[in-house]
Formats: C-alpha cells, sequence, structure tokens
C-alpha cells in the first residue's frame, strides 16, 4: 500500500482498499509515516475516508477529521452512521458549527443529549422501516431503493402510520412472499428496548432473545433507531474492561502519561492504605498475646488471605449476576454463604492439623489449643467472606451505585481488618493469655 500511495495512483489504490476490510485498513495506516497518512487521506474521497475511520478510537478518528477543511469534514461526518458520528464529533473543536451543517442535524443533536450508559447514545439510524399496510410490491421497491444507504438489511422494522413500532419482517421471508399479500401478513413481533434504558441491560436483553439487531423506543413506542451487534459487542467489551479496572481499584490510565497514570492511581492507593491502618491498630492491640504466643503470627497471613481470597471469588459471582438480574443476585446469595462455611470447615480441619503439628515439632506449649484457635479462626473467617462479597454489593446496586466500585482491594481490606480481631479474639479467649 505504501507503494501505491507514494506513486499517487487514486485508482490502483482505490481497487486495493476493495480488497480489505476497514480494520485492516485503520492497522496499515498506523504503519505509515504522518507525511504518508495525509497523503494516503488527501487521495480518498469522503465517503471511503468515513468508511475506514468508522474503525478508529472516536479520539483518533477526529485527529483525522480535524486536517481537513470544514466542507470536506462536513461530507465525511455525512458518511457516517448515526452512532460513529455522534461519538466522534465530540472530539472535534468546532462540535456545534459542524453539527448545524449536517444532514442528519436533529438525530445527532438528540444523540448527544443521551448519557453515556443509556441505549440511545448508542442507536443508529443505518435501517429500512416499512409501514403497516403497505404491500408487498411497493414494500420490496422500498428496500431496493434504500438498500444502498443502510447497514442493516437482513431485518426490516415495521412501525405504523403514527411511527409506533409494530415488529419485524426478515428479508428472506419478503422476498418469498408474493403478491397480492400485505407487510401485515409476514410482520413478527420482536422485542424492543427503550431509548433511556441501561445499556448493559439492552445488551443482555439481545444475548437472551439472539438477536442482531434490536428496535429503540422512546416513551411514545416511536421507532427512533436500532441497537446492532457490533455496536452491543463493542460495549460489552468496554464494560468488561471498566468493570476490571474498577475491581482492581484502577482508574483508565492505559493511554495517559506517566504522570497521568501515577497522579490517578494514588487516590485509591490512599484510601487503601488509610483503610488498611486499622489492621495495624487491631494487631498491636493484640501484642500480649502475640508476644508470649509467637507461633500465632506464623499462621497471621494464612487467616487473612484465605477470607479475601473468598470474598473476593463471591464479589465476582454476584456482579455477573447483577448485571444480568439483581433478583438472582440475592437468591444465589444463600448458595454462596453455605459454600463459604463448607469451605471454611474444610479448610479450618486442614490448617488445624498442620499448625498442631508444626506446633509439636516446634515445642509449643499446648498445640491443641493453638490449633483449635486456627481451625475457628480460619473456618469463620471463611465463612464470613462471602457476606461482604456478597451484601457490599447488592448494597450499592440498591442505592444506584455501581456495584464495581466494590473493588477486590477494597473487600479484601475490611475482612483482613475482621480476620485479625477474629483471629486475635479466639486466642485471647481460648489461649488466657490477656
Amino acid at each position: 500500500m505504501r507503494t501505491i500511495i507514494n506513486q499517487k495512483d487514486k485508482k490502483a489504490l482505490f481497487e486495493h482498499l476493495e480488497k480489505m476490510h476497514p480494520y485492516d485498513i485503520v492497522e496499515a495506516i498506523k504503519e505509515l509515516t504522518e507525511e504518508e497518512q495525509d497523503l494516503f487521506y488527501s487521495l480518498l474521497p469522503e465517503e471511503e475516508i468515513g468508511r475506514i475511520i468508522a474503525y478508529m478510537e472516536p479520539e483518533e478518528a477526529a485527529d483525522v477529521i480535524d486536517d481537513f477543511e470544514f466542507e470536506i469534514q462536513k461530507n465525511i461526518m455525512n458518511a457516517l452512521d448515526l452512532d460513529d458520528a455522534a461519538d466522534i464529533i465530540v472530539h472535534l473543536d468546532n462540535e456545534e458549527e459542524l453539527i448545524d451543517a449536517l444532514e442528519n442535524e436533529e438525530s445527532i443533536s438528540q444523540v448527544l443529549t443521551y448519557d453515556e450508559d443509556e441505549v440511545g447514545a448508542h442507536m443508529s439510524d443505518g435501517y429500512i422501516d416499512l409501514v403497516l399496510g403497505m404491500n408487498i410490491k411497493t414494500a420490496t421497491k422500498k428496500v431496493i431503493k434504500e438498500a444502498g444507504q443502510v447497514d442493516i438489511l437482513n431485518l426490516i422494522f415495521i412501525v405504523d402510520d403514527k411511527n409506533k413500532f409494530q415488529g419485524t419482517v426478515e428479508l428472506r421471508d419478503l422476498i418469498k412472499t408474493k403478491a397480492p399479500a400485505f407487510i401485515d401478513d409476514i410482520t413478527e413481533l420482536s422485542p424492543y428496548v427503550l431509548d433511556t434504558d441501561d445499556i448493559e441491560e439492552a445488551v443482555h436483553k439481545m444475548k437472551n432473545y439472539g438477536l442482531y439487531d434490536m428496535a429503540v423506543v422512546n416513551d411514545k413506542l416511536e421507532l427512533i433507531g436500532i441497537l446492532t451487534i457490533d455496536d452491543a459487542i463493542e460495549i460489552y467489551h468496554e464494560e468488561s474492561v471498566d468493570d476490571f479496572e474498577k475491581l482492581s481499584a484502577l482508574p483508565d490510565t492505559s493511554t495517559k502519561g506517566l504522570l497521568i497514570s501515577a497522579a490517578k492511581r494514588l487516590p485509591w492507593l490512599l484510601l487503601l492504605l488509610v483503610l488498611s491502618m486499622p489492621i495495624a491498630l487491631a494487631t498491636s492491640r493484640f501484642e500480649e498475646v502475640i508476644t508470649s504466643v509467637a507461633v500465632l503470627a506464623l499462621f497471621q497471613p494464612l487467616i487473612l488471605d484465605a477470607g479475601g481470597d473468598v470474598a473476593s471469588q463471591t464479589l465476582a459471582v454476584t456482579l455477573r449476576l447483577l448485571t444480568t438480574d439483581s433478583k438472582k443476585a440475592l437468591r444465589n446469595g444463600g448458595k454462596e454463604i453455605l459454600a463459604g462455611l463448607i469451605n471454611g470447615i474444610t479448610l479450618g480441619i486442614v490448617a488445624g492439623l498442620v499448625s498442631y503439628l508444626i506446633s509439636k515439632v516446634m515445642g509449643i506449649h499446648e498445640p491443641f489449643d493453638i490449633s483449635l484457635v486456627v481451625f475457628l479462626s480460619l473456618s469463620l473467617t471463611v465463612a464470613t467472606g462471602p457476606i461482604f462479597g456478597l451484601f457490599i454489593p447488592i448494597l450499592l446496586d440498591k442505592m444506584n451505585v455501581d456495584p464495581a466500585v466494590a473493588s477486590s482491594p477494597f473487600i479484601t481490606t475490611l475482612i483482613d481488618i475482621t480476620s485479625v480481631i477474629i483471629y486475635f479474639g479466639f486466642a485471647t479467649l481460648l489461649l488466657g493469655v490477656i
């Protein structure tokens, strides 16, 4: 491709790009120098540029558009799907001026009014709609006429004379149906989502119904767009990355500079540091126990780590269920707590036996009491872990706070504090040091 670009052969370049997927073109562009990229875009028509930048990150696409004159910018934006245009235009300096000049000004302005987590912010207008009462011949002509202007052809969306969504028709059914039938005869009921619905719930709804495209309606049930499978996959990926970062108490810093990355992570680290201080305070409260029975310090990491691990497992399960069915997450709680209790007793027995043997080898006085402390502490800590991992995210969800903020480090810190109190509490009670 570099050779063709340097030869400034527009025809050869266009023929070459026709054989490539836009994603592969974007990857190939990254290998070009800045001068070669400028020459590359200058050889292409606006529509082809729009086809390519739709597969870039919005910020990267905006950087490309910024280099063109206003008229070319307008033509490129007009060539984009509604959702892609809305994502890119907010990163342009002349956003308002450009919106006013676009063919679909009203639609883009509407999309930009939605929050990022609402379906409306991600809907597309690349579909064909037909009106109930149309005969098959008229409907087929309309589909043929508009086919080159849309991305979604396999599914046709049906509305009434007031634009209220009525269902869908598969293209193959339309082709197979012969006149004098009407579009009403082959219309099937189809699920839809509201423009203000949560985007994650909408994506799960598409998955549950096995749909590649789903109608988006407003509060009057008027068809205003569709949600497509490619957008759903992209959203699902973004949400998964976002949840992973929150679980790790890690803000989005992958594309930031060194100092910005450090500055964004510092508040969370400081918070976790502050939360860890009670662990030190609790441990110091049992200083006499540790001094009198030094072997207890040997098993402290075991107790703390086990509780945190179990809590993190329950947290992961709970977050997954909350994204699909919040009621199911609560119903699943009993199973998680019972599993924690069973695992706690099992691990407690094993750890108790190991601690007994170690105490005997080390010549510790009353090894049975030491093993009993380890058994009870580990059993109770592991049984307590699922309670934290279950109820904290559910409580946050009820408060309309993203449950992913109940990050694994945050819950692990709370479990550590609880574990220290349980462990040395049992030691004080059973060994009678204090």
